[in-house]
């Protein structure tokens, strides 16, 4: 169906095209067939990680194009020709995108399957946004990263997007001796090793986080910035 691939090709260059493009179709579907109440919701979360946003054998773990879907999300939901369908969808896209964070990272502390990076930016971008409750971020989101007996790989990637995206949020919600923890764990990490996909970007990013984490301390606030 041409609404679905529309998520999966967004870009900041098509984005207002492919918006009035989806608004059309979906005018179309709505008053000559019966679209599913879900069929919004579905073509985002089907379509999330299909596009540009995620390309981890390059080596890619913060991607720009990751606001597109969130922004997509609250532009149908504001809608009146997607209104019918789009009731609570950021909301409810944010519920499931930390289902599958928690889900993913503990499957693959386990060695049982692989950490979705591209969810880990959208649940900082969540966070960022408010749709994330305090109490989530105060309790569970690091706390999960750092759980068992060493910091993973996928861990540590994971850690350093959410400090990246979002580390203003958890320098003012987490509890600092959590905050302290992480950064201890990557303090001495090494994320060289060639088998490990985004390794050469990843390194460099943690030291960018590292970096960003010092000033924090020398100057008694957080100095995060998205693109650092």
């Amino acid at each position: 169906m041409v609404l679905d691939p529309v998520v999966g090709r967004l870009s900041d260059q098509n984005y207002a095209q492919s918006l009035d493009l989806y608004r059309f179709w979906f005018d179309i579907g709505q008053t000559y067939y019966q679209i599913p109440s879900d069929k919004i919701f579905n073509t985002i979360w089907n379509h999330r990680a299909t596009n540009s946003m995620v390309n981890l054998p390059n080596g890619e773990l913060i991607h720009s194009t990751a606001h597109l879907i969130l922004r997509f999300a609250s532009d149908a939901e504001s809608d009146p020709i997607f209104a019918p369908h789009s009731s609570g969808l950021q909301s409810r896209l944010c519920a499931a995108s930390l289902q599958e964070f928690f889900s993913h990272n503990l499957k693959a502390a386990r060695g049982g399957g692989h950490p979705t990076y591209a969810t880990t930016n959208l649940v900082a971008h969540w966070i960022n946004l408010g749709y994330v409750e305090e109490a989530a971020i105060r309790n569970h989101v690091l706390q999960s990263l750092i759980s068992h007996q060493r910091l993973h790989d996928h861990e540590a990637y994971t850690l350093i997007i959410l400090f990246k995206l979002a580390g203003a949020a958890f320098e003012a919600y987490a509890d600092p001796s959590v905050v302290d923890r992480c950064f201890e764990l990557l303090k001495n990490r090494r994320l060289d090793e060639p088998k490990y996909d985004g390794y050469d970007t990843g390194r460099i990013e943690l030291e960018r986080v590292k970096q960003v984490r010092a000033l924090h301390v020398a100057k008694g606030g957080y100095r995060a910035e998205a693109n650092v």
